[in-house]
């Protein structure tokens, strides 16, 4: 196997085609490929190893946003007979559906619409869980497979976060217990997460404090006493580099006094092989509720909501 390959030959070699490739790059930060004299890109050969493991576990049934994040030695690790490979499915709902169908036709206000008159129908607690949950992943899927580009994965994020922020306007809490400060890491772009978070947290009569994207430890640190925060929420998408979530929440453990609880979610942290002392994983948002539940009891909290 040479060390160096084109586009042309790694998608020979592995089966991924080269607008995959090309797609994962812009949406994983994998492959990395490098550039040779006249531009064109190359990858070397412990990357085409990568991609071949990638690709089993895609071929068993697994979800490239499930996967191509990962490094080696996770991935060989799922390869493991012990482990289940197929993932199962349970989003294709008459709602979803017809959202979809509104987005790959890019019926833009049509769309609007439609959520707007799912969010009044469920309130803004049911709508995230429901319908939010089951059409990100709908989206996802959609778009690993080429059905629809990133410019519209793009218009669907901005109209559904338009859509929330309206309602957390007229739902919010300044008042509310506990205060949870939101955020996002250095390097993690996605924002739609935290604003599931606020809305799920508000419902339950908590505040939210939210931070945006990409704020520095240091910053974070000083935000929990100038907010007077109980909990730090963080989200890291699949697309975050598995290695670098548990020394960030280490350090930031370090960093924020013992009383505030650190609580993390997103598809990020799905893969994570063990939970650092002190910080409490959730794996889906519909955990909050509960979590908010036992935090009050556990520290005598009380809520008029």
């Amino acid at each position: 196997m040479s060390d160096i390959h084109t586009i042309a030959s790694i998608a020979l070699e592995t089966g991924i085609s080269k607008e995959v490739l090309r797609k994962w790059e812009e949406r994983y930060g994998f492959p990395a490929p490098q550039r040779d004299a006249s531009g064109h890109r190359t990858y070397p050969a412990q990357q085409a190893v990568r991609l071949k493991l990638v690709k089993r576990l895609i071929d068993a049934g697994m979800r490239p946003s499930q996967v191509v994040p990962l490094d080696e030695q996770s991935l060989a690790s799922l390869l493991q007979p012990k482990l289940p490979l197929a993932v199962s499915d349970d989003t294709d709902t008459a709602v979803v559906a017809a959202l979809m169908a509104m987005l790959r036709c890019r019926d833009r206000n049509a769309l609007t619409q439609r959520l707007r008159q799912e969010v009044r129908q469920l309130g803004l607690e049911r709508f995230v869980l429901d319908v939010v949950c089951a059409l990100n992943m709908a989206v996802g899927q959609t778009w690993e497979r080429g059905e629809i580009g990133i410019r519209d994965e793009h218009m669907y994020t901005e109209v559904l976060q338009n859509l929330i922020r309206e309602e957390l306007s007229l739902a919010q809490q300044p008042d509310g217990l506990p205060r949870i400060l939101m955020t996002t890491p250095p390097g993690e772009l996605h924002t739609l997460g935290l604003l599931m978070v606020e809305a799920v947290a508000t419902f339950h009569g908590a505040c939210g404090i939210s931070l945006g994207a990409q704020t520095p430890l240091e910053e974070i640190a000083h935000a929990v006493g100038d907010y007077h925060a109980d909990i730090v929420c963080l989200c890291f998408s699949a697309a975050f580099p598995k290695r670098k979530i548990v020394p960030f929440l280490k350090t930031l453990r370090g960093m924020v006094p013992p009383v505030v609880e650190i609580w993390v979610g997103g598809a990020g942290v799905g893969a994570l092989d063990s939970s650092p002392r002190g910080i409490r994983i959730m794996t889906a948002l519909g955990q909050l509720g509960d979590a908010l539940s036992k935090y009050r009891r556990e520290h005598k909290v009380h809520t008029t909501n």
